[in-house]
């Protein structure tokens, strides 16, 4: 089994989580505007728990949005600080694929679309799926007003912060918030199968700025 530290900031709750071995340690709390005063307290917190050091982590994995900009800024920044020391790799994922694994572990759909915030009249969309311990999502951004339902597959659920936007959506699921527990086991078996990446490319993904997003296509 592999230790991982898992962080996701990108909306007002701060997420930390650890796997050592089989056992997990988590923390997962809403800070609003505090992260930055707060994360590094609680990731010292949670090795201390699971008696572990940083020298002792095999990955780390980061939720790099989108959503807020400082949450996101600073996860992806302490994540690439561990990372450089150690000598070790990670798993990213974006806030709208945490919101899916959430999605999929409570429903039985097979088809999870996230919508992001409108911002700027654009919106984020990811469309996933779950398939042998692995989520696989493809991304678009498109105007808000380009969002059609038809474009997506008939038994889709729809997550995520700008579903309320579109009152033509009534398959959704609602409350759902990314979650650092969500990247371990993700984290983990990509590990095994090394497919880590390294920090050089642990790159947020902010609202208005199209060039991130498509680094993760």
């Amino acid at each position: 089994m592999t230790n991982i530290l898992a962080l996701e900031t990108s909306t007002d709750i701060c997420s930390v989580s650890i796997r050592k071995g089989v056992d997990v340690f988590n923390f997962h709390e809403s800070l609003p505007r505090q992260h930055t005063e707060n994360l590094l307290s609680v990731i010292s917190e949670l090795l201390n728990e699971s008696k572990l050091g940083f020298k002792d982590l095999d990955a780390i994995a980061v939720g790099v949005g989108p959503g807020s900009y400082t949450g996101v800024r600073l996860s992806c920044a302490v994540a690439q600080g561990i990372a450089f020391s150690h000598d070790i790799k990670g798993l990213i994922l974006s806030s709208l694929e945490l919101i899916a694994i959430e999605a999929f572990n409570k429903t039985n759909s097979s088809h999870i679309v996230g919508i992001s915030e409108v911002n700027m009249e654009n919106v984020y969309i990811s469309e996933s799926r779950l398939e042998d311990g692995d989520i696989y999502s493809k991304f678009k951004l498109i105007k808000q007003d380009e969002f059609n339902i038809q474009d997506f597959h008939d038994d889709s659920l729809f997550v995520g912060p700008g579903c309320s936007q579109f009152p033509e959506l009534t398959n959704k699921l609602e409350g759902a918030t990314p979650k650092a527990i969500h990247l371990l086991d993700i984290a983990e078996k990509r590990s095994r199968q090394n497919l880590l990446k390294e920090p050089e490319e642990f790159l947020p993904i902010y609202l208005n700025d199209e060039n991130s997003w498509k680094k993760l296509k």
